[in-house]
């Protein structure tokens, strides 16, 4: 093992790919890509069964050295037992996921899909998490959606935004939610306002017409006049606009 501080580096790594991947996977616009998917989860949980046996070990191999908060060798041996034990029971529990996954991934395999009648499709204008999704999200409690759309459409670029979509693969059909997604959306202006304080990210989105030919049509930064005009009562604390710098926004897929 690594000692020179590159394996928790790795871990790190790993840990914020897997959160890009759930975010990814929220929606699955294009079921052919599920069984590829599932594999790839498949082989995650087998790294992570591997990934709890060795910590385990781990913890029964430097058992002599623990110590307690205090000091207290017998207690620092004792929490050390905890973890080994906790820890093989993990394992135990990624090894059942395993399992299952890989049945999945056996009936997947099996599966043809039809094409998809064509829907209302939207496209993704800006996803903030962290530091930046928590003042969203304050705003939001504190002013209300419209406030907090009225804030991220300052950062639709018009055809910019509609291109950067496009190229990336952040085009949906329909509003891409999970379970515990809270949605708001603003039929004036198209936008529809994603927020999600337990996983502490929010999204801005905006319908994203066609011709029926497929054909796209050009984009202006679409419902900021229609939404100025509805917040022109609102209070100066909440029409606080973004950085000048948006270089440290991430625009990524849900």
């Amino acid at each position: 093992m690594n000692t020179d501080g590159t394996t928790g580096l790795i871990a790190v790594n790993a840990s914020t790919a897997m959160r890009e991947m759930a975010h990814a996977t929220i929606t699955v616009d294009e079921p052919a890509d599920l069984h590829p998917l599932i594999d790839e989860l498949l082989g995650s949980l087998r790294s992570l069964v591997q990934i709890a046996d060795q910590l385990a070990h781990a913890h029964m191999h430097h058992r002599g050295r623990a110590r307690s908060e205090t000091g207290d060798a017998a207690l620092g041996a004792w929490e050390a037992d905890n973890a080994t034990w906790s820890l093989v029971r993990a394992r135990e529990l990624l090894d059942a996921a395993e399992g299952a996954v890989d049945l999945a991934s056996q009936s997947a395999r099996q599966l043809a899909w039809v094409p998809a009648e064509q829907g209302e499709r939207w496209l993704n204008v800006v996803f903030l998490e962290g530091a930046d999704a928590i003042r969203v999200l304050d705003t939001i409690e504190r002013s209300g959606a419209p406030a907090a759309i009225w804030h991220l459409a300052q950062w639709d670029l018009g055809d910019e935004t509609t291109e950067a979509a496009l190229v990336n693969g952040y085009v949906y059909e329909g509003i891409p939610t999970c379970p515990t997604d809270r949605t708001a959306e603003d039929h004036a202006s198209g936008y529809a306002l994603i927020h999600n304080p337990m996983l502490g990210y929010v999204s801005l989105l905006r319908r994203f017409p066609g011709h029926p030919d497929g054909a796209v049509i050009p984009a202006q930064p679409i419902g900021r006049a229609a939404i100025e005009a509805q917040t022109r009562s609102l209070p100066a604390r909440m029409l606080a606009r973004p950085p000048a710098t948006r270089t440290a926004v991430r625009s990524v897929g849900l």
